[in-house]
C-alpha cells in the first residue's frame, strides 16, 4: 500500500508527538548548554562572564530544533522519535523523499503556527484536506500508520 493511501494523522496524535519531541529537545538543549558553558569557561580562565544574549540563546535553540527535525524527517523514514511512538509519518505530497527546503519551510511555518497560539495547527480542523499551515507551505502531509502496518 502506497503511503499516499494512509489516512491523515489526527491533530491529537500530532500534538502528542510534539510533546514527546519537546522532551527530546529539552534534553538536547541541556546537553548543548553544558557544552557551551564548558567552552566559555575554558576560554575565560574558568570564569563564566554572565548570560548569553537572548538572541543567541534563541538562535541556538532554533538551530538545534532544526537539525533534530530535519535529520529525523530526511534520514529516519519521515519520523521523529515522537512521531514513531504515535504511529505517524511525514511524507512528500509527490511521494518522493523529503527535501531540505521542505524541512526549512515546515519548521519555520511550524514555529509561526505555534506562536500564533496554535492557530496554524488548528487550521487542519477547517481545511477540507486536513492540512495545517506548515503542511500547505512545505507540500507535505502527516499520515497515520495503523498498528498492524508498522
Amino acid at each position: 500500500m502506497s503511503a499516499k493511501h494512509f489516512p491523515i494523522a489526527p491533530l491529537s496524535r500530532r500534538m502528542a508527538a510534539l510533546v514527546y519531541d519537546g522532551l527530546i529537545l529539552i534534553a538536547l538543549y541541556i546537553m548543548a548548554g553544558f557544552l557551551i558553558v564548558a567552552a566559555i569557561k575554558a576560554t575565560n580562565q574558568g570564569q563564566f562572564p554572565g548570560t548569553l544574549p537572548a538572541a543567541v540563546n534563541f538562535s541556538l535553540m532554533f538551530i538545534i530544533a532544526f537539525f533534530y527535525y530535519s535529520d529525523s524527517w530526511r534520514r529516519r523514514n519521515g519520523q521523529t522519535i515522537g512521531m514513531k511512538a504515535w504511529g505517524i509519518r511525514l511524507i512528500n505530497e509527490n511521494d518522493g523523499p523529503i527535501q531540505l527546503s521542505q524541512c526549512m519551510l515546515r519548521i519555520g511555518i511550524g514555529f509561526f503556527s505555534l506562536v500564533t497560539f496554535g492557530l496554524g495547527f488548528v487550521w487542519m480542523l477547517f481545511d477540507k484536506r486536513q492540512r495545517n499551515w506548515h503542511d500547505m507551505a512545505s507540500l507535505t502531509r502527516v499520515i497515520f500508520i495503523p498498528k498492524a502496518m508498522r
